[in-house]
């Protein structure tokens, strides 16, 4: 094959979107806008799927599915396009290049015949209604949508062996990931053959579904021409109508990508086409199933505003409890210390608050905070921003004495809001602690492992972990029937709604100790070994003043990690039955808003480079003025 197919060992250039510089930042703003409103809206469809009786039809079925693909599906391609837009790196290596190629192309088969699957449903729905719950029995349910995903990945497979066979003439694509018409372009040999058995592989997996949701729909409308009452005749369409517009949006931007010929295929437009099918098509999908579908806007509606429906008179009075709001006790058991607790976290919310915003302009504003350790650190100082306002303006409400109860939707959120940041934060010091073992053990590779790349990475798993985490607890605690509206903290923590349950939570609790031992023991256990083998290697040094600096660029992370997991750990580790509300009010205060408040002065009394950028901001004030 010659030299020419050694570029599939080598990195690739992502080109993106770098020939419209004027466009990046806007492109920037308005795809981190639309990534952010697909992780919450498809999030929100599943969660809701799982947990309204009325949604538990093969509908919502495959709607969870879909939604679960979506969110797969832009994150194989979104995180990397906005690092691309950053400027930080437009580069890729081969290995990521083949590997986002595969997932890629198997999530967007899997999603073509998912709408194919979903377009029979409602064909049973409407053209069957009498035998719908025998056609759509679960286990067909469950095997058409596990067919989906053996297709899907079955095709990536043959799509992507048939690339990487073919000799690449250059580094170069001019696109912001790797897609297949683009190697195409970059073979060096006649494609003919090969673009001939995508072709067929590309028409089975288009053409074919979209044949069958035509026929569906064809059958669909005979039926409902059919029906004398207007009613009748709107609710049918209302059915099918949000499944015919995502469908419309997916496949119309899918065939003109694939199914035309290469030598036709522009890769400017290209690329915008692509930013139709990857961000905005899974974006709407769950505003089109909420805002079209009178079930989703109830479901929605009844967690947001805590109706009595018949669920909830189905699950007993002790249950109700979730559709109403609960009374904060917070500090009311000892008045005399409420104006005090007043004062303290109001000013130490507003040091946590110029603290963290400190360190991240700081991290921005100087070149010499450019480093995996402070791009961490600029994380972590975001994370405790949001950390602490998901609690303090709450309870500085609840010490005013103006307003004790939280509604059951502010509630749900604070819950799942407060325990995706801790994770994530759980995560996130784990990464930092693999950051100074890399800086200290390995001081000559530490450029080479710590590349921005892996740093993003590293970033992004723990907001995902956090957020996974969080939905998983969240999850299992709204299960659970409650026996009163009383919390006796200062915030919707989930040790209370445990002493609030009205049956035995030994099967709950063990979940979620199984979930917390993860995101708490693991992290703390790779924190440890990262700082056995950093105590060996600084041991080793003979001048005192390398071990100094050594352990001077450790002894900050150590501090935080103390302060952060001993609470975390006191709090949610121990036996539910041996937990004191009273106390964990007073550890809450701990890990909430004292620990967020001392980590930038920890990171700027105990650091050299803080304190060095920090000085030279403030002289430039004083020379501007």
């Amino acid at each position: 094959m010659g030299s020419s197919n050694n570029s599939w060992g080598d990195s690739f250039l992502l080109v993106g979107f770098s020939d419209w510089p004027h466009l990046e930042l806007i492109f920037l703003v308005f795809i981190s806008i639309f990534y952010s409103l697909t992780l919450l809206g498809n999030t929100t469809i599943i969660i809701l799927s799982r947990l309204d009786p009325r949604l538990r039809t093969p509908m919502y079925f495959f709607l969870s599915h879909l939604s679960f693909l979506d969110l797969c599906y832009t994150t194989s391609t979104v995180p990397q396009l906005l690092v691309n837009l950053h400027g930080l790196d437009r580069t890729i290596s081969f290995a990521r290049c083949v590997a986002q190629l595969y997932i890629f192309l198997s999530l967007a088969s899997t999603e073509c015949v998912l709408l194919a699957a979903m377009a029979f449903d409602r064909y049973a729905a409407v053209c069957r209604p009498l035998h719908y719950t025998t056609i759509m029995h679960p286990v067909l349910c469950q095997t058409l949508a596990m067919a989906s995903w053996v297709v899907g990945l079955v095709n990536s497979m043959i799509q992507t062996s048939l690339a990487m066979a073919m000799p690449i003439c250059s580094h170069k694509l001019n696109h912001f990931f790797c897609e297949m018409p683009m190697f195409l372009k970059l073979a060096c040999e006649d494609t003919g053959g090969t673009e001939a058995k995508m072709f067929v592989a590309r028409t089975i997996i288009l053409v074919f579904p979209a044949a069958l949701i035509l026929g569906s729909y064809a059958h669909i409308a005979r039926v409902v021409l059919k029906i004398k009452s207007v009613a009748g005749r709107r609710k049918a369409f209302g059915t099918c109508g949000s499944h015919l517009v995502v469908v419309s949006l997916f496949y119309g931007s899918g065939i003109y990508t694939y199914l035309q010929p290469i030598h036709k295929y522009s890769e400017n437009k290209g690329k915008f086409v692509a930013l139709f099918y990857t961000i905005l098509t899974p974006m709407f999908n769950p505003l089109i199933y909420t805002l079209r579908n009178k079930d989703v806007k109830g479901a929605l509606w009844k967690v947001l505003r805590r109706d009595r429906d018949l669920e909830s008179k189905a699950m007993g009075i002790s249950n109700n409890s979730w559709s109403d709001s609960f009374l904060l006790v917070g500090f009311s058991d000892w008045p005399h210390l409420e104006l005090i607790l007043f004062v303290f976290i109001s000013i130490c919310y507003s040091l946590t608050l110029f603290g963290n915003t400190s360190i991240i302009i700081l991290s921005r504003v100087d070149l010499r905070l450019h480093t995996p350790m402070y791009f961490f650190l600029s994380h972590l100082s975001f994370l405790d921003l949001c950390y602490t306002t998901s609690t303090v303006p709450q309870l500085l409400v609840n010490l005013h004495g103006l307003h004790r109860t939280i509604s059951h939707g502010g509630c749900v959120a604070q819950l799942f809001v407060f325990l995706a940041l801790a994770s994530t934060e759980c995560v996130l010091l784990m990464v930092m602690a693999f950051d100074r073992y890399a800086a200290v053990c390995r001081p000559l590779h530490y450029t080479t492992i710590m590349h921005p790349v892996l740093c993003q990475t590293l970033a992004l798993s723990s907001w995902v972990v956090g957020l996974v985490n969080s939905m998983i607890q969240t999850g299992l605690m709204m299960a659970m029937p409650l026996c009163g509206h009383q919390l006796n903290h200062f915030f919707c923590e989930m040790p209370i709604f445990l002493k609030l349950a009205c049956e035995d939570t030994g099967g709950t609790e063990a979940k979620m100790f199984v979930a917390r031992a993860v995101i708490l023991v693991f992290p703390t256990a790779v924190i440890l070994g990262s700082y056995v083998h950093i105590g060996r290697a600084v041991l080793k040094v003979k001048s005192k003043a390398e071990r100094r600096k050594a352990f001077g660029t450790c002894g900050s992370h150590i501090v935080v990690v103390s302060l952060f997991y001993g609470s975390a750990i006191y709090t949610y580790l121990q036996p539910i039955h041996k937990y004191s509300e009273s106390e964990g009010k007073f550890v809450a205060l701990f890990y909430t808003i004292i620990t967020p408040m001392l980590n930038p002065l920890i990171y700027t009394l105990r650091n050299k480079d803080v304190k060095g950028a920090l000085w030279k901001v403030l002289e430039r004030v004083r020379d501007s003025g």
